[in-house]
């Protein structure tokens, strides 16, 4: 056995060399699979990040335009409520007016207005008893110079000369949704 003993060394040493270097190649290979898996986890980790980022900005985003929309919604309420009190005071002053001495003069005025737009023939009715004021008629053309219908005129016009001031500039007109 003395003989076989240099053999068995250097196939053992063989071994031992190419064990060793299966080793080192398997140590070396599991180093770049774990450095490329770090890489790879690093880039779905970073993706994430961003699409977390898009997202929470996205919902920013329309949490923004939520609110803004909430906010518009109480500029055109309150507005809508200015208005309607103005036009109920007006249109209370405007009735109340009848009772003043100075009323019939207004129908005078009203009337000859719609006979000079209507012509002399234009049938009025003077004073009609639920909205004063008068009506006026000619074939199919008619005028409403009623007290509610002058004061809905007179409202529109004062809102519209509002909404072109320097003070309503900064807000929005009102727009139908």
């Amino acid at each position: 056995m003395t003989q076989l003993e240099p053999i068995g060394r250097s196939l053992v040493s063989m071994a031992s060399s190419s064990a060793g270097a299966m080793v080192a190649q398997a140590q070396a290979d599991a180093t770049a699979t774990l450095a490329a898996a770090e890489q790879a986890a690093a880039r779905i980790i970073d993706t994430a990040r961003a699409e977390g980022r898009r997202a929470a900005e996205s919902r920013g985003l329309n949490q923004l335009v939520v609110a803004e929309r909430a906010a518009r919604s109480a500029v055109l309420e309150a507005q809508d409520a200015v208005e309607a009190e103005a036009r109920a005071r007006a249109l209370e002053a405007a009735m109340s007016f009848r009772d003043d001495p100075n009323y019939s003069r207004l129908l005078d005025t009203l009337e000859a207005n719609a006979r000079r737009r209507l012509g002399g023939s234009a049938t009025i009715d003077r004073d009609p008893p639920e909205v004063g004021g008068i009506r006026a008629r000619l074939a199919r053309r008619s005028l409403d110079y009623t007290l509610p219908a002058l004061v809905e005129q007179m409202l529109q016009t004062a809102l519209v000369e509002r909404q072109g001031s320097p003070a309503m500039a900064a807000i929005p007109a009102k727009t139908a949704t």
